[in-house]
Protein backbone atom coordinates (compact mmCIF):
# COMPACT_ATOMS: atom_id res chain seq x y z
CA UNK A 1 0.00 0.00 0.00
CA UNK A 2 1.39 3.04 -1.29
CA UNK A 3 2.20 6.24 1.09
CA UNK A 4 -0.51 8.33 -0.76
CA UNK A 5 -3.28 5.64 -0.01
CA UNK A 6 -2.52 5.64 3.93
CA UNK A 7 -2.41 9.39 3.82
CA UNK A 8 -6.07 9.55 1.97
CA UNK A 9 -7.39 6.45 4.29
CA UNK A 10 -6.55 8.57 7.67
CA UNK A 11 -8.00 11.64 6.14
CA UNK A 12 -11.40 9.50 5.84
CA UNK A 13 -10.72 8.07 9.34
CA UNK A 14 -10.69 11.34 10.88
CA UNK A 15 -13.14 13.28 8.75
CA UNK A 16 -15.37 10.16 9.71
CA UNK A 17 -15.46 10.21 13.36
CA UNK A 18 -15.53 14.12 13.61
CA UNK A 19 -18.65 13.51 10.81
CA UNK A 20 -20.34 10.85 13.21
CA UNK A 21 -19.35 12.73 16.52
CA UNK A 22 -21.65 15.65 14.75
CA UNK A 23 -24.27 13.44 14.09
CA UNK A 24 -24.38 11.70 17.26
CA UNK A 25 -23.95 15.16 19.53
CA UNK A 26 -26.48 16.82 17.46
CA UNK A 27 -29.04 14.34 17.49
CA UNK A 28 -28.75 13.48 21.16
CA UNK A 29 -28.76 17.70 21.74
CA UNK A 30 -31.96 18.26 19.97
CA UNK A 31 -33.67 15.52 21.25
CA UNK A 32 -33.21 16.86 24.77
CA UNK A 33 -34.48 20.20 24.40
CA UNK A 34 -36.94 19.65 22.21
CA UNK A 35 -38.26 16.36 22.70
CA UNK A 36 -39.44 15.88 19.50
CA UNK A 37 -38.85 12.76 17.33
CA UNK A 38 -39.81 14.86 14.00
CA UNK A 39 -36.41 16.96 15.23
CA UNK A 40 -34.32 14.07 14.52
CA UNK A 41 -36.08 13.25 11.23
CA UNK A 42 -36.16 17.19 9.70
CA UNK A 43 -31.89 17.35 11.02
CA UNK A 44 -31.71 14.38 8.15
CA UNK A 45 -33.78 16.05 5.77
CA UNK A 46 -31.85 19.70 6.31
CA UNK A 47 -28.70 17.41 5.02
CA UNK A 48 -30.09 15.59 2.68
CA UNK A 49 -32.21 18.15 0.44
CA UNK A 50 -29.17 19.84 -0.62
CA UNK A 51 -27.17 16.79 -1.57
CA UNK A 52 -30.10 15.79 -3.72
CA UNK A 53 -30.77 19.07 -5.12
CA UNK A 54 -26.50 19.67 -6.15
CA UNK A 55 -25.48 16.21 -6.70
CA UNK A 56 -25.90 16.09 -10.38
CA UNK A 57 -24.36 19.64 -10.97
CA UNK A 58 -21.86 18.84 -7.93
CA UNK A 59 -20.71 16.01 -10.15
CA UNK A 60 -20.09 17.60 -13.29
CA UNK A 61 -18.31 20.67 -11.11
CA UNK A 62 -15.96 18.11 -9.68
CA UNK A 63 -15.13 16.10 -13.09
CA UNK A 64 -13.42 20.02 -14.45
CA UNK A 65 -11.26 20.61 -11.17
CA UNK A 66 -8.55 19.09 -9.57
CA UNK A 67 -9.72 16.50 -7.42
CA UNK A 68 -7.10 16.94 -4.11
CA UNK A 69 -8.04 20.84 -4.64
CA UNK A 70 -12.15 20.06 -4.25
CA UNK A 71 -11.27 17.90 -0.87
CA UNK A 72 -9.41 20.20 0.39
CA UNK A 73 -11.98 22.84 -0.07
CA UNK A 74 -15.24 20.92 1.52
CA UNK A 75 -13.43 19.85 4.43
CA UNK A 76 -12.23 23.36 5.18
CA UNK A 77 -15.89 24.56 4.58
CA UNK A 78 -16.46 21.67 6.97
CA UNK A 79 -13.83 22.60 9.74
CA UNK A 80 -15.73 26.40 9.35
CA UNK A 81 -19.38 24.91 10.27
CA UNK A 82 -18.04 23.15 13.01
CA UNK A 83 -16.98 25.98 14.66
CA UNK A 84 -20.43 27.69 14.03
CA UNK A 85 -22.41 25.18 15.84
CA UNK A 86 -19.88 25.50 18.54
CA UNK A 87 -21.05 29.38 18.65
CA UNK A 88 -24.72 28.26 18.05
CA UNK A 89 -24.73 26.36 20.73
CA UNK A 90 -22.56 27.90 23.26
CA UNK A 91 -24.07 31.75 22.81
CA UNK A 92 -28.00 30.99 22.04
CA UNK A 93 -30.44 30.40 24.39
CA UNK A 94 -33.61 30.13 22.86
CA UNK A 95 -34.40 26.99 21.93
CA UNK A 96 -35.84 27.48 18.48
CA UNK A 97 -33.36 29.87 17.64
CA UNK A 98 -30.76 26.68 18.48
CA UNK A 99 -33.06 24.54 16.73
CA UNK A 100 -33.20 26.29 13.39
CA UNK A 101 -30.01 27.94 13.52
CA UNK A 102 -28.89 24.37 13.23
CA UNK A 103 -30.49 22.78 10.71
CA UNK A 104 -29.17 26.31 8.82
CA UNK A 105 -25.79 25.15 9.44
CA UNK A 106 -26.81 21.72 8.27
CA UNK A 107 -28.08 22.49 5.31
CA UNK A 108 -24.75 24.31 3.89
CA UNK A 109 -23.04 20.95 5.14
CA UNK A 110 -25.41 18.84 2.62
CA UNK A 111 -24.61 21.62 -0.21
CA UNK A 112 -20.71 20.44 0.34
CA UNK A 113 -21.49 17.26 1.15
CA UNK A 114 -22.84 17.01 -2.19
CA UNK A 115 -19.34 17.57 -3.54
CA UNK A 116 -17.48 16.25 -1.00
CA UNK A 117 -18.83 12.25 -1.38
CA UNK A 118 -18.34 12.43 -5.06
CA UNK A 119 -14.74 14.71 -5.03
CA UNK A 120 -13.19 11.82 -2.22
CA UNK A 121 -14.36 8.94 -4.20
CA UNK A 122 -13.06 9.90 -7.62
CA UNK A 123 -9.56 11.06 -5.85
CA UNK A 124 -9.26 7.94 -4.03
CA UNK A 125 -10.29 5.60 -7.05
CA UNK A 126 -7.10 7.44 -8.97
CA UNK A 127 -4.60 7.09 -6.38
CA UNK A 128 -5.14 3.30 -6.09
CA UNK A 129 -4.27 0.67 -8.50
CA UNK A 130 -6.49 -0.38 -11.76
CA UNK A 131 -5.95 -4.05 -10.45
CA UNK A 132 -7.91 -5.75 -7.55
CA UNK A 133 -10.37 -3.00 -7.14
CA UNK A 134 -12.79 -5.08 -5.23
CA UNK A 135 -9.55 -4.99 -1.81
CA UNK A 136 -9.23 -1.54 -1.89
CA UNK A 137 -12.94 -0.90 -2.03
CA UNK A 138 -13.17 -2.81 1.24
CA UNK A 139 -10.20 -1.47 2.89
CA UNK A 140 -11.97 2.40 1.91
CA UNK A 141 -14.88 1.32 3.49
CA UNK A 142 -13.40 -0.30 6.67
CA UNK A 143 -11.59 3.14 7.30
CA UNK A 144 -14.53 4.58 6.76
CA UNK A 145 -16.59 2.14 9.57
CA UNK A 146 -13.88 2.15 11.51
CA UNK A 147 -14.34 6.44 12.04
CA UNK A 148 -18.02 4.90 12.42
CA UNK A 149 -17.17 3.49 15.70
CA UNK A 150 -14.27 6.06 17.18
CA UNK A 151 -16.81 8.87 16.56
CA UNK A 152 -19.97 7.66 18.18
CA UNK A 153 -18.65 5.91 21.12
CA UNK A 154 -16.13 9.48 21.34
CA UNK A 155 -19.06 12.15 21.04
CA UNK A 156 -21.33 10.26 23.68
CA UNK A 157 -18.61 10.10 26.42
CA UNK A 158 -17.87 13.68 25.14
CA UNK A 159 -21.51 14.58 25.90
CA UNK A 160 -21.51 13.26 29.34
CA UNK A 161 -18.15 14.45 30.47
CA UNK A 162 -17.84 18.00 28.72
CA UNK A 163 -21.57 18.73 27.45
CA UNK A 164 -22.12 19.34 23.26
CA UNK A 165 -20.46 22.87 22.95
CA UNK A 166 -17.00 21.31 24.08
CA UNK A 167 -17.42 18.13 21.96
CA UNK A 168 -18.17 20.29 19.19
CA UNK A 169 -14.46 21.72 19.95
CA UNK A 170 -13.33 18.27 20.05
CA UNK A 171 -14.39 17.13 16.86
CA UNK A 172 -13.34 20.33 14.64
CA UNK A 173 -9.37 19.07 15.81
CA UNK A 174 -10.36 15.69 14.09
CA UNK A 175 -11.58 17.61 10.97
CA UNK A 176 -8.52 19.58 10.75
CA UNK A 177 -6.85 16.49 11.15
CA UNK A 178 -8.10 14.90 8.10
CA UNK A 179 -7.18 18.37 6.31
CA UNK A 180 -3.51 18.27 7.23
CA UNK A 181 -3.96 14.47 6.10
CA UNK A 182 -4.63 15.80 2.83
CA UNK A 183 -1.91 17.79 2.55
CA UNK A 184 1.05 16.24 0.56
CA UNK A 185 -1.06 13.92 -1.69
CA UNK A 186 -0.83 14.59 -5.40
CA UNK A 187 -2.93 16.76 -7.12
CA UNK A 188 -5.25 14.73 -9.94
CA UNK A 189 -6.30 17.50 -12.50
CA UNK A 190 -9.39 17.42 -14.44
CA UNK A 191 -8.75 15.77 -18.31
CA UNK A 192 -11.86 17.46 -19.37
CA UNK A 193 -10.48 20.40 -21.02
CA UNK A 194 -13.29 21.23 -23.08
CA UNK A 195 -14.41 25.31 -22.15
CA UNK A 196 -17.69 25.35 -19.90
CA UNK A 197 -20.88 25.89 -21.24
CA UNK A 198 -24.62 24.84 -19.94
CA UNK A 199 -25.09 23.02 -22.63
CA UNK A 200 -22.03 20.93 -22.33
CA UNK A 201 -23.02 20.68 -18.75
CA UNK A 202 -26.57 19.23 -19.43
CA UNK A 203 -25.48 16.85 -21.78
CA UNK A 204 -23.19 15.48 -19.77
CA UNK A 205 -25.08 15.58 -16.69
CA UNK A 206 -27.64 13.67 -18.81
CA UNK A 207 -24.68 10.92 -20.10
CA UNK A 208 -24.15 10.31 -16.44
CA UNK A 209 -27.99 9.86 -15.48
CA UNK A 210 -28.33 7.59 -18.85
CA UNK A 211 -25.32 5.08 -17.80
CA UNK A 212 -26.46 4.41 -14.87
CA UNK A 213 -30.33 3.88 -15.83
CA UNK A 214 -29.31 1.60 -18.72
CA UNK A 215 -26.72 -0.24 -16.40
CA UNK A 216 -29.53 -2.92 -15.10
CA UNK A 217 -27.18 -4.68 -12.21
CA UNK A 218 -26.11 -0.68 -11.09
CA UNK A 219 -29.35 0.68 -11.11
CA UNK A 220 -30.69 -2.98 -9.09
CA UNK A 221 -27.93 -2.45 -6.70
CA UNK A 222 -29.14 1.43 -5.89
CA UNK A 223 -32.66 0.77 -5.73
CA UNK A 224 -31.96 -2.05 -3.17
CA UNK A 225 -29.93 -0.32 -0.88
CA UNK A 226 -31.96 2.88 -1.11
CA UNK A 227 -35.33 0.88 0.24
CA UNK A 228 -33.26 -0.77 2.89
CA UNK A 229 -31.39 3.05 4.53
CA UNK A 230 -34.99 4.24 3.81
CA UNK A 231 -37.47 2.68 5.40
CA UNK A 232 -35.27 -0.04 7.41
CA UNK A 233 -32.83 2.82 9.35
CA UNK A 234 -33.72 3.37 12.52
CA UNK A 235 -30.13 5.13 13.82
CA UNK A 236 -31.86 8.81 13.67
CA UNK A 237 -34.13 7.50 16.63
CA UNK A 238 -31.41 6.44 18.65
CA UNK A 239 -31.76 9.40 21.01
CA UNK A 240 -35.07 8.18 21.58
CA UNK A 241 -34.51 4.56 22.46
CA UNK A 242 -31.78 5.11 24.67
CA UNK A 243 -33.77 7.78 26.61
CA UNK A 244 -37.13 6.73 26.60
CA UNK A 245 -37.10 2.89 25.56
CA UNK A 246 -33.71 1.70 26.87
CA UNK A 247 -33.51 4.07 29.49
CA UNK A 248 -29.15 4.85 29.36
CA UNK A 249 -27.32 7.83 29.85
CA UNK A 250 -25.30 9.37 26.82
CA UNK A 251 -22.03 7.00 26.97
CA UNK A 252 -24.65 4.23 26.15
CA UNK A 253 -26.01 5.93 23.87
CA UNK A 254 -22.98 6.40 22.14
CA UNK A 255 -22.40 2.98 22.18
CA UNK A 256 -25.30 2.12 20.45
CA UNK A 257 -24.66 4.93 17.82
CA UNK A 258 -21.32 2.69 17.17
CA UNK A 259 -22.90 -0.81 17.06
CA UNK A 260 -23.87 -1.10 13.53
CA UNK A 261 -20.12 0.29 13.01
CA UNK A 262 -18.82 -2.72 14.99
CA UNK A 263 -20.65 -5.05 13.04
CA UNK A 264 -19.61 -3.50 9.97
CA UNK A 265 -15.56 -3.15 10.50
CA UNK A 266 -15.88 -6.99 11.28
CA UNK A 267 -17.70 -7.46 8.59
CA UNK A 268 -15.64 -5.56 6.16
CA UNK A 269 -12.15 -6.89 7.41
CA UNK A 270 -13.69 -10.94 6.28
CA UNK A 271 -14.15 -8.72 2.92
CA UNK A 272 -11.01 -7.60 2.64
CA UNK A 273 -9.64 -10.78 3.25
CA UNK A 274 -12.41 -12.89 1.33
CA UNK A 275 -14.30 -10.73 -1.21
CA UNK A 276 -17.00 -11.89 -2.38
CA UNK A 277 -16.18 -12.88 -6.35
CA UNK A 278 -19.24 -15.65 -6.60
CA UNK A 279 -22.50 -15.64 -6.59
CA UNK A 280 -21.98 -11.90 -5.17
CA UNK A 281 -25.91 -10.52 -6.42
CA UNK A 282 -26.91 -13.49 -4.01
CA UNK A 283 -25.01 -12.14 -0.91
CA UNK A 284 -26.05 -8.58 -1.66
CA UNK A 285 -29.98 -10.02 -1.85
CA UNK A 286 -29.73 -12.08 1.25
CA UNK A 287 -27.70 -9.29 3.26
CA UNK A 288 -30.58 -7.10 2.50
CA UNK A 289 -32.88 -9.55 3.48
CA UNK A 290 -31.22 -9.57 6.89
CA UNK A 291 -30.71 -6.62 7.34
CA UNK A 292 -34.89 -5.69 7.56
CA UNK A 293 -35.40 -8.85 9.87
CA UNK A 294 -32.83 -7.79 12.51
CA UNK A 295 -34.50 -4.04 12.47
CA UNK A 296 -37.38 -5.84 13.81
CA UNK A 297 -35.45 -7.23 16.28
CA UNK A 298 -34.20 -3.90 17.50
CA UNK A 299 -37.23 -2.24 17.80
CA UNK A 300 -38.56 -5.08 19.45
CA UNK A 301 -35.97 -5.16 22.41
CA UNK A 302 -36.07 -3.59 25.68
CA UNK A 303 -33.26 -4.76 26.47
CA UNK A 304 -29.72 -2.12 25.92
CA UNK A 305 -27.31 -5.83 25.34
CA UNK A 306 -29.82 -7.19 22.94
CA UNK A 307 -30.53 -3.86 21.17
CA UNK A 308 -26.59 -3.92 20.60
CA UNK A 309 -26.42 -7.52 19.39
CA UNK A 310 -28.92 -6.63 17.15
CA UNK A 311 -27.55 -3.44 15.69
CA UNK A 312 -23.95 -5.31 15.49
CA UNK A 313 -25.96 -7.16 12.92
CA UNK A 314 -27.41 -5.09 10.97
CA UNK A 315 -24.46 -2.82 10.51
CA UNK A 316 -22.42 -6.77 9.55
CA UNK A 317 -25.20 -6.90 6.96
CA UNK A 318 -24.88 -3.34 5.69
CA UNK A 319 -21.17 -3.69 5.14
CA UNK A 320 -21.99 -6.85 2.72
CA UNK A 321 -24.04 -4.55 0.56
CA UNK A 322 -21.75 -1.31 0.74
CA UNK A 323 -18.84 -2.91 -0.64
CA UNK A 324 -20.55 -5.13 -2.85
CA UNK A 325 -22.62 -1.99 -4.30
CA UNK A 326 -19.07 0.29 -4.12
CA UNK A 327 -17.51 -2.66 -6.20
CA UNK A 328 -20.03 -2.52 -8.62
CA UNK A 329 -19.59 0.77 -9.24
CA UNK A 330 -16.12 0.88 -9.58
CA UNK A 331 -16.48 -2.58 -12.48
CA UNK A 332 -18.58 -1.24 -13.98
CA UNK A 333 -17.58 2.77 -14.68
CA UNK A 334 -15.60 4.17 -17.19
CA UNK A 335 -12.97 6.49 -15.52
CA UNK A 336 -13.77 9.30 -17.99
CA UNK A 337 -17.19 9.43 -16.15
CA UNK A 338 -16.78 8.24 -12.74
CA UNK A 339 -17.13 11.54 -11.04
CA UNK A 340 -20.65 11.88 -12.75
CA UNK A 341 -22.16 8.27 -12.01
CA UNK A 342 -20.79 8.39 -8.48
CA UNK A 343 -22.75 11.88 -7.96
CA UNK A 344 -25.88 9.93 -9.66
CA UNK A 345 -25.13 6.93 -7.21
CA UNK A 346 -24.64 9.30 -4.44
CA UNK A 347 -27.81 11.61 -5.69
CA UNK A 348 -29.83 8.57 -3.92
CA UNK A 349 -27.22 6.43 -1.26
CA UNK A 350 -25.46 9.16 0.51
CA UNK A 351 -28.72 11.33 0.97
CA UNK A 352 -31.14 8.15 1.56
CA UNK A 353 -29.61 7.90 5.08
CA UNK A 354 -30.94 11.40 6.11
CA UNK A 355 -33.49 10.84 3.92
CA UNK A 356 -34.52 7.74 6.12
CA UNK A 357 -33.92 9.70 9.13
CA UNK A 358 -36.62 11.94 8.39
CA UNK A 359 -39.04 9.19 7.47
CA UNK A 360 -38.05 7.34 10.79
CA UNK A 361 -38.85 10.64 12.28
CA UNK A 362 -41.95 11.44 10.88
CA UNK A 363 -43.01 7.91 11.14
CA UNK A 364 -42.27 8.05 14.77
CA UNK A 365 -43.69 11.19 15.24
CA UNK A 366 -47.20 9.80 14.12
CA UNK A 367 -47.15 5.97 14.57
CA UNK A 368 -44.63 5.87 17.74
CA UNK A 369 -41.33 4.84 17.62
CA UNK A 370 -41.65 1.15 17.87
CA UNK A 371 -44.48 0.78 15.49
CA UNK A 372 -42.61 3.10 12.72
CA UNK A 373 -39.27 0.63 12.75
CA UNK A 374 -41.20 -2.23 12.61
CA UNK A 375 -42.99 -0.93 9.49
CA UNK A 376 -39.44 0.58 7.94
CA UNK A 377 -38.36 -3.50 8.75
CA UNK A 378 -41.08 -5.56 6.76
CA UNK A 379 -40.69 -3.00 3.49
CA UNK A 380 -36.74 -3.71 3.44
CA UNK A 381 -37.90 -7.30 3.50
CA UNK A 382 -40.79 -7.08 1.28
CA UNK A 383 -38.39 -4.69 -1.65
CA UNK A 384 -35.53 -7.59 -1.28
CA UNK A 385 -37.99 -10.53 -2.07
CA UNK A 386 -39.37 -8.52 -4.94
CA UNK A 387 -35.85 -7.88 -6.12
CA UNK A 388 -35.48 -11.83 -5.80
CA UNK A 389 -37.79 -12.74 -8.07
CA UNK A 390 -37.35 -9.43 -10.54
CA UNK A 391 -33.62 -8.35 -10.56
CA UNK A 392 -32.12 -11.62 -12.46
CA UNK A 393 -29.04 -9.07 -13.56
CA UNK A 394 -28.87 -8.86 -10.06
CA UNK A 395 -29.27 -12.00 -9.03
CA UNK A 396 -26.80 -13.81 -10.95
CA UNK A 397 -23.95 -10.67 -10.62
CA UNK A 398 -20.43 -12.11 -9.89
CA UNK A 399 -17.09 -9.92 -9.12
CA UNK A 400 -15.24 -12.58 -10.95
CA UNK A 401 -17.06 -12.17 -14.50
CA UNK A 402 -17.37 -8.92 -14.12
CA UNK A 403 -13.23 -8.32 -13.53
CA UNK A 404 -12.80 -10.49 -16.95
CA UNK A 405 -15.07 -8.39 -19.09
Amino acid sequence: MTPHILQFLSFRLFVTIAMQMKMTILGYFLYQITGEPLSLGLLGLYEALPRVLMALPAGYFIERIDKKKAVMYVTSGYLMLCFGLFLTIHYMKDVQSIKYSIFGLVFIMGILGSMGGTASTTLFSLLIPAENKARYSAINSNAWQLGAVIGPILGGFLLAKVGAENAILVLSGFMLLGLISLWNLPEKPSSNMKPFSISDSLSQIREGIDFVTHNKAMIWAISLDLFAVLFGGCVALLPIFSKDILQVDSTAYGWLRSAMSIGAVSSMLILARFPLQKNTGRWLLFAVAMFGVCTIGFALSKWFMLSMFFLILMGAFDAVSVVIRGTILLLETPENMRARVTSVNSMFISSSNEIGAFESGFAAQYLGTIRSVVFGGCMTLLFAGYAFKKGKVLRDYEFEKAEKA
